[in-house]
């Protein structure tokens, strides 16, 4: 005889994103959370299409988590009027859960690194010289990609991807999209002043890398890490949008939320910080 499944056993199915919700008023739809998990989720699928669109991470994930306390706090402050405008206290408790899980992904990041440490030293000058290639040609590519198209081809070339210098696969899959991403679009490598004598070397180093062999049950930490930064960006990115609008009368309230969420330039200006301070010294 078929099992008849209970309320209780029915209710306890984790039930699809909630659809968006037309406003009487014929304004756009607003998209209801019903639990954490589906904020996570909601998050988790905006992380992916900013990937997508070629949105590379530039701030401090360490400074995103610690930050996100003091920003949820505020939040929940005004949560009936963000909640109005589509942004729920579940967005707000999924993001202390990524907080959280970045932190966990920190910590293991160094032992991760014992691998890099344990490999030869022509493994690792053969991982530098790729990295030192592939950097510029990423920077080269994300200043000459405008547009629509130009994001499309910018995904291409891999901005936006997780991307570990000291990753042999990383390195490995950046410049296997670098080489694809030429063919597809030449105009842009052209722009971007890559020459043949570029191609050769990537198609070589390529090669190389690929001998070295993967490391053994253990996981991607980077990817993890990136993949939960990202999803933490796309809640700071929701709510910065919606209390601009929902702190229109109120602008030191406005200015005290994007005060609190840490600028993706910051990380650039500390390292210059860092380097006058080393050149001063």
């Amino acid at each position: 005889m078929a099992h008849k499944q209970t309320h209780a056993e029915e209710s306890a199915k984790p039930r699809p994103p909630a659809a968006p919700r037309p406003r009487k008023n014929g304004g756009p739809p607003v998209i209801r959370t019903r639990s954490t998990a589906e904020a996570r989720s909601d998050l988790m699928r905006r992380s992916a299409e900013n990937t997508s669109g070629a949105l590379a991470l530039r701030s401090d994930p360490l400074a995103d988590a610690k930050a996100i306390h003091a920003v949820v706090e505020l939040a929940r402050a005004h949560s009936a009027e963000l909640a109005r405008r589509g942004l729920s206290d579940h967005h707000g408790a999924a993001a202390l859960e990524l907080a959280r899980e970045i932190e966990d992904h920190l910590q293991a990041l160094p032992a991760a690194g014992a691998a890099a440490r344990a490999r030869s030293r022509e493994a690792v000058e053969l991982i530098a010289d790729a990295a030192a290639l592939v950097g510029p040609v990423r920077e080269a590519v994300l200043r000459v990609t405008r547009g629509p198209e130009g994001r499309r081809a910018a995904h291409a070339f891999g901005i936006g991807d997780t991307y570990s210098a000291r990753q042999p696969h990383h390195v490995l899959r950046a410049l296997q999209r670098i080489l694809a991403a030429v063919e597809e679009f030449p105009s842009v490598a052209a722009d971007a002043g890559i020459v043949g004598e570029d191609l050769r070397t990537m198609e070589d180093l390529a090669g190389e890398l690929e001998q070295i062999p993967p490391a053994n049950g253990q996981s991607d930490e980077a990817e993890s890490l990136h993949e939960k930064h990202g999803a933490l960006r796309a809640y700071f990115d929701l709510l910065s949008a919606k209390g601009s609008l929902a702190f229109a009368a109120d602008p030191e309230e406005r200015l005290r939320l994007l005060a609190l969420i840490p600028r993706s330039e910051d990380r650039r200006h500390l390292r210059r910080a860092a380097s006058a301070e080393s050149a001063a010294g």
